[in-house]
Formats: C-alpha cells, structure tokens, sequence
C-alpha cells in the first residue's frame, strides 16, 4: 500500500482490521493510495488515468445536525483507525435549484436533462475532496481550494464541472470543499449570536488544509482560494474576515461580484428567521432555537420556501465573522494581502433575461440620473437583449470585478483580469453566449458529452490551465517559458492607469475590458 506519510503506524490492530475491511468487499486494498492523519489511515482511490489518486468524503468537521445545527462547526473527532475515502459524501441539504440550472442548460444545448444526476442530500455534509497528481514527483505542492457556486442556496463540492483530477495532473493538490447553504448556512435569528454558518464551515475547511494537506503533498503556505458565482462572493467575505487571515496567499475569482454591491446587516435577515420560526413554531415559542432545532431538515427546507421567498443568501455584516460591508474593507484598504486572478464572463446574465425589458431595469436597477447617462452610452449597442445583457453583467461582475482588481494592484500585490468571450460552436451554443459558468469546463477540462466541443474548446482549455495552474504556483499566470510558440500568450499586469486584461476567446489578445466604458457609472460605491 503506497502512502505519502508514515505517521502512525498501528501494527497488528491496523493489520486486522485492514484484513477485515478487505474481507468486507474492497478490491485490491494492498495496492489503495492510503494517507495516516493522526490515528486514522485514510484509503484513497486511483484514478482510471493511473496518473491521479483522490481522496473523497474526508470529513473536516462534526456533521452539523440536532443540536449542532446552527452552529458554528466543530472539528472531526476521528472514531476509527480506518476510513474509506472512496466515494463522495451527501451534498448539502438543498432544494432543486442547482440541479434544475443544470438540467435547463443542458435543455438548451439540445441534451438529455433526465440524464443529469441529482445528488444525494443531507445536513451531514461537511467533508471535502482531494486529488494530487501519483507518482508525486517534487512536493511540497501548491494547493488551490475550490468552493462552489449555487447562489449559496445551493450547489455542491463534486459537480460535474469542477471534479479536479485532470487539473490535479498538471502539478497541482486540488481540494473541493462543502459548506452549509440556505437557511442551514445563513440563517439569522433575534435569540441567536452567529448566522454565518456557510462561511465558518468555509473558514473551518482552509484550517483542515492548514493542518493535514502536507500528509497530501500540499504546500500550506501555498494555498490559493478559487470560486465561481457565489463561491467567488464567498472569496470576498474570507478576503476580509479576520478569522481566515493567513490561510491562503492567492485568489482566482471567477464571475463573482455581487458581494460587493450587497450591504446587508444581520438586522435586515433577522425578520426572515423569526418569520421561519413563526411559520413552524407559531407566536408563544419559549425555547425556539432549541424548538427549531427539533425539526426535521426536510420539514425546515419546505417552510424555506414561504419565509425566505426571493431572499439571497449572503453573509451578513455580523460584527466577527464579517466586521464591515466587503466594499467598505476593500475601499478602507481593509481586505488581507492576496495575489488576485479575477475575471468575468461576457454573457453572464443572457440566460435569465425571459421577461425582463430595459425599462424596468433602468427603474429596478439604477437611479434616474444613471439611466440617462447608460442610455446614452449603449444606444450604439446593437438590440435590447444584449443592452440588458451587457448592463446586467457589467454592474454584477464587470464592475465590481475591476474595482477589486484595482484596489489589489494599488495595494502593491498583483491582480491578473481576464473576460472570457468563447462561444462554443453550433447555433443553440451562439444563442448561450459566454454564459454563467461556461469557463467552468475550461478551468477543469470537464467538457459534458452534451458541450460542443471542438478544437479551439480544446486549445483555450489547455491555455486556461496552464494560466491557472502557474497563478497557484507563483502568484503569476506567466510560466517561464512565456512567450514561447507552445506557450499561451503573455498575460499583462492589471493596472488601474492601463485597464488591461486577457481576452480569452478564439484567439488570446490583450485590450481594455469590453464593458469598462460602463463602471465609471456602476462601479460600487
């Protein structure tokens, strides 16, 4: 059995109950990936490449169930001297949400819906993923954590497009975590101190890596946090928690943003928790917390649906895990020191437009004086839709994107910015665009078999990670070899006086942002 540690070894007890668990059904343990974490030996699997082994469903905390819900997370107390790392572990509990989004974009690239799926789903979920490149040829390695999108109301650690064995071969430990979501991870209540669930479990997961990602050939002073959507908002809130500085030295930011346009309080949330409370408990509750806490997840989850109708579930302002709004660390120069690769995608809200017209936007989303200055500036803008589009994606990701990447580069560490512009081939995949979550497949070279997918998919995939990959490595997307034919184009420098970024399309080039005519205008304030 290969093992990357020694730490540990338990003699005849490990040997009988290792024959034991074999006699109970594994195959071929003896030649099994095996790590040894204090006193538990921890059976890994080996990826049909043979060039990657993973360990899946490590646990890093106590599963937050009965009284331990809404709370913050306790550390995993090891009960056994084996576990089988082998299989992923329930997604959180969750609605259909993320598994309804997928199941529409496969419908609209002229897929089978019903061949997505679902995962299962519990309040016991608070484990992670690793995969790291077999045989380790020099390690320590550099770490990039990955936490998921789903508008914190859903999603979970090991979908389709972000399982990370084939950007683990390109010399890198990947790590995807889970964190509690919906009213489960952020729920706000009057009789309650903390509502910041989610991101302590997020928090909860860089201290794990801190402490046994060595035992992987994980470097721990070289960890880079990567998020998508809500994953990247999430970026923002540990960016200024005080409770995770100096667990991670990079950021690679990917169609986020919106953290920095929300100002919420954890006074605003609070009607929605007693209006949950309310709804299942009814006016005379002596004990609600510990009341609530009684209730099956499922029974919670539907009353959900009423309290928390329309409500976005972002961290609030909660005076410890979240001291201030995110736009008002990152303008007060208040954010950690991190390296930032950050970037948007052209078509982010093209997907979600089915009716919405201009004009309610210009009344919904900006002040009077706002709308007659962005009319003015896209009535060149060929149509409506793609109007809508670009000011939807520009005030949610363009924007706050470059705000952020800007207070980086003036901050004296380096931000990277890139607009990824491909759409795939075909007539449905044009009708897309570069949509929510299309560089997904790019970044992890996980191109569904119902992705068009050609040549040039396959080209700026390669491009993609090897930009990502040497980010995680140095803080810098440029490999020595830049510049090079059989290397991806140089990667200019983000500077506010220059605006440059990465164009990362058919073809590779470097311009100003597309949309940067906009954000004098939305940028958050």
């Amino acid at each position: 059995m290969r093992e990357l540690t020694t730490q540990g070894r338990f003699g005849s007890l490990i040997a009988g109950a290792f024959a034991l668990l074999c006699l109970t059904g594994c195959q071929q343990q003896d030649d099994a990936p095996a790590v040894v974490i204090k006193d538990t030996r921890f059976i890994g699997v080996q990826a049909p490449s043979a060039k990657v082994v993973s360990f899946l469903g490590v646990p890093f905390a106590q599963p937050p169930v009965a009284n331990l819900r809404w709370q913050r997370p306790k550390p995993w107390v090891s009960e056994k001297a084996l576990y089988s790392a082998t299989k992923f572990a329930p997604a959180c509990m969750q609605g259909p949400h993320l598994s309804n989004w997928y199941k529409n974009v496969i419908t609209d690239f002229g897929g089978e819906p019903d061949d997505f799926l679902t995962p299962e789903v519990s309040e016991d979920c608070l484990y992670l993923n690793i995969w790291r490149p077999d045989p380790v040829e020099k390690v320590p390695l550099p770490v990039i954590v990955f936490i998921h999108g789903g508008s914190n109301k859903g999603g979970w650690s090991f979908e389709p497009n972000y399982q990370g064995e084939k950007l683990s071969k390109k010399g890198v430990v990947v790590v995807t975590i889970a964190y509690r979501v919906g009213v489960f991870g952020f729920f706000s209540h009057p009789q309650m101190r903390d509502a910041n669930f989610g991101l302590y479990d997020q928090i909860a997961a860089l201290e794990w890596v801190q402490k046994n990602i060595h035992a992987f050939g994980g470097d721990a002073r070289n960890v880079t946090v990567m998020g998508e959507s809500s994953g990247a908002n999430n970026i923002d809130y540990l960016l200024v928690s005080p409770l995770s500085k100096g667990l991670f030295s990079k950021a690679i930011h990917q169609s986020g943003g919106s953290s920095l346009t929300n100002r919420s309080i954890r006074q605003q949330h609070l009607k929605r928790g007693a209006a949950l409370s309310l709804q299942l408990l009814g006016a005379n509750a002596e004990d609600p917390i510990n009341q609530l806490r009684s209730f099956s997840a499922e029974d919670i989850l539907t009353a959900t649906e009423t309290a928390y109708a329309g409500h976005y579930f972002d961290p609030v302002v909660d005076g410890d895990s979240v001291p201030i709004t995110v736009v008002d660390a990152v303008k007060g120069n208040k954010m950690h020191p991190v390296d930032l690769l950050i970037g948007s995608n052209d078509d982010e809200w093209l997907m979600y437009l089915d009716g919405i017209n201009l004009e309610t936007w210009f009344t919904e989303e900006v002040t009077e004086s706002q709308a007659v200055k962005l009319r003015e500036l896209i009535k060149l803008v060929e149509g409506p839709r793609r109007q809508l589009d670009l000011l939807y994606s520009a005030k949610y990701y363009v924007c706050p994107s470059l705000l952020l990447a800007d207070e980086v580069a003036q901050s004296g560490n380096k931000a990277y910015v890139y607009s990824f512009n491909r759409h795939r081939e075909g007539s449905l995949a044009e009708s897309m665009g570069a949509y929510h979550g299309a560089e997904l497949p790019y970044v992890f070279d996980t191109h569904d078999d119902w992705l068009p997918t050609a040549d040039e998919d396959r080209q700026l995939t390669e491009a993609m990670q090897t930009y990502w990959v040497n980010f995680a490595k140095s803080g810098n997307p440029n490999g020595e070899d830049s510049g090079n034919s059989t290397s991806p184009p140089i990667w200019p420098e983000y500077a506010a006086d220059t605006d440059t970024v990465q164009l990362l399309d058919n073809s590779i080039t470097s311009s100003a942002h597309g949309s940067q005519f906009l954000c004098g205008i939305l940028s958050p304030h």
